[in-house]
């Protein structure tokens, strides 16, 4: 499970920010990953399970190239029915990411990809001078989705069209924050808002969809941040990334060190900068 929240001004005002991203990561505390970092033009932690070495749950890319200045990339699994044995898709982030394919064209070759795979919501962020766009995509129901003219939105595992309820609720909160609190004078004010909502435990229930889904943990799974230590399995990793006005870039990752200390985690943040 994991829960992502984008917002997007294609004309911001001065002093604000055009896109700010939010995301908690939640897996296995015993999966191994490497913490936030920058691989040529490439930016975000990586997946070191065996088998699933290099792959990404999320990140971004800073190459300039004539179709854009910035782009971004999430996998979000779709819960339920999960095969064992099929190959991992942490793959679909990182060729995204390390080709200069736009999102259309990218998204286009997932659907009509022939591999088998577990069920994911793949969401990519493309920003240029011109212009900024989120798009969409889901093995599932094998939709690709342009989402341009929607400034909050919210994706959670599902499919974009049967949100869980704390991804509704975790949509109007992020929009509260941001009404509030969108200007790079408030930026520490603003991060710390955007983490206490990374970071709620407040469960959102009912929820058909999630219980249907879930039926064993779904009481546990209704929080933003996940907490289930007799499965040790929760929100491990929080990353925030904000492009202001002047097109400076922030990518702050909260993690826990590992090996995860189940009853007392040690929280370790990672900074990484760019102007696109």
């Amino acid at each position: 499970m994991c829960i992502l929240f984008v917002y997007t001004n294609p004309n911001p005002q001065p002093n604000t920010f055009r896109s700010i991203i939010i995301a908690n990561r939640d897996e296995y505390y015993a999966r191994p990953a490497q913490q936030l970092s920058k691989v040529e033009d490439v930016i975000g932690g990586r997946d070191l399970e065996p088998k699933r070495e290099g792959g990404m749950w999320l990140g971004v890319s800073v190459k300039k190239t004539e179709n854009f200045n910035f782009r971004f990339g999430a996998l979000l699994n779709i819960s339920g029915d999960h095969k064992q044995g099929l190959k991992g898709r942490g793959f679909i982030v990182v060729n995204y990411l390390e080709s200069e394919n736009t999102a259309d064209k990218y998204m286009n070759s997932l659907t009509s990809s022939e591999d088998e795979l577990n069920g994911y919501n793949f969401v990519a962020v493309e920003v240029s001078k011109e212009k900024i766009g989120t798009h969409y995509y889901s093995n599932i129901s094998k939709s690709y989705i342009r989402c341009d003219d929607v400034p909050v939105l919210g994706f959670g595992n599902t499919l974009i069209d049967m949100p869980l309820q704390k991804v509704v609720y975790g949509c109007d909160k992020f929009n509260d924050v941001i009404n509030e609190f969108n200007n790079v004078s408030n930026r520490d004010v603003l991060l710390e808002k955007l983490l206490e909502l990374l970071k709620s435990n407040e469960r959102h229930l009912p929820d058909a969809e999630l219980e249907k889904r879930q039926p064993t943990w779904y009481t546990d799974l209704s929080c933003i941040f996940v907490e289930i230590d007799r499965a040790g399995y929760g929100s491990r990793t929080h990353s925030i990334i904000l492009i202001d006005y002047d097109w400076n870039m922030e990518f702050y990752e909260d993690t826990m060190k590992e090996p995860i200390d189940i009853e007392n985690p040690t929280w370790l943040r990672n900074v990484i900068k760019a102007s696109l």
